[in-house]
């Protein structure tokens, strides 16, 4: 697929979040008229996310969210670690899923949608706490009733496993075809924002509701969407190590400015003295 097209996902939905930044970062999507995809944990028990005080209206308002044309996912079902699997794609090592029998799995899921049915939310996306998931995780889901999942690194919707996948393999800027932006708004700051409303006023026509997304026709795994996963985790695996390194890590600091603009400008043209940097303290 040649350009872009891309859709955003707002992770760790609970009654107990940072609401302020929610209704913040739904203000920018109202005013853009984006409708993007949300992870809501249906029972969850991760303090990590707990960033607020309670809403008491919170399935209420999520439901209407729903009605408004934003598309719900499953976001796992308590959202604690409880292995040190990756799972399929490798990202993290630490997950609520992969690794975990086949029957806890299934019977995790079953629970998940059952308290989000309660509730009149209708989820057919499912969202992995941490990316990470095996293949039992998606037989599970797919007897569960689930249809797609919200990952993958490929450049194009794929089929796994009787699943569709829609990539979501950003967290910034998009990378090209098909991709999906994951934010979560509990650790957003004001900078944050702010970058991300100007991002997407420079580059609304590429942008899409989510259900868009579902809608594209996905190609079979095994071939294009196998070779193109493999190459992009291989790309980031590479980028991971670079920016894992001190050296790098104290530029982007020093290079770091709350205009977009200047900001890459201004680490671009000090790249020689960086390779200088790091050759020097290889040797």
């Amino acid at each position: 697929m040649a350009g872009r097209v891309f859709s955003y996902r707002l992770d760790d939905i609970t009654e107990d979040m940072d609401w302020e930044k929610f209704l913040r970062m739904k203000a920018v999507f109202d005013r853009f008229q984006i409708k993007p995809l949300i992870g809501v944990v249906p029972c969850n028990r991760d303090p990590k996310l707990k960033a607020g005080a309670v809403r008491q209206d919170f399935w209420d308002y999520v439901r209407g969210l729903q009605n408004e044309g934003w598309t719900i996912a499953q976001h796992g079902y308590e959202h604690l670690y409880t292995t040190k699997e990756s799972g399929l794609l490798g990202l993290k090592n630490a997950s609520e899923f992969a690794g975990v029998s086949y029957e806890e799995q299934r019977e995790k899921l079953r629970l998940g949608k059952e308290i989000l049915q309660k509730h009149g939310i209708q989820a057919e996306v499912f969202m992995a706490p941490g990316h990470t998931y095996d293949e039992n995780t998606v037989k599970a889901l797919a007897e569960n009733g689930f249809c797609y999942v919200t990952d993958g690194y490929a450049d194009c919707v794929y089929r796994l496993h009787g699943m569709t996948f829609i990539p979501c393999k950003s967290a910034g800027i998009p990378s090209a075809g098909v991709d999906t932006v994951c934010l979560h708004v509990n650790g957003m700051q004001e900078e944050d924002f702010e970058e991300i409303e100007r991002f997407i006023e420079r580059n609304r026509s590429d942008i899409v509701d989510y259900k868009k997304l579902l809608e594209l026709s996905p190609l079979e795994y095994a071939g294009t969407a196998e070779k193109q996963e493999k190459r992009n985790l291989w790309k980031r695996k590479v980028k991971h190590s670079i920016t894992r390194n001190e050296t790098v890590q104290e530029y982007l600091r020093q290079h770091n400015n709350s205009n977009f603009l200047w900001k890459w400008i201004s680490r671009i043209v000090g790249l020689p003295g960086l390779a200088v940097k790091l050759l020097v303290k290889k040797a």
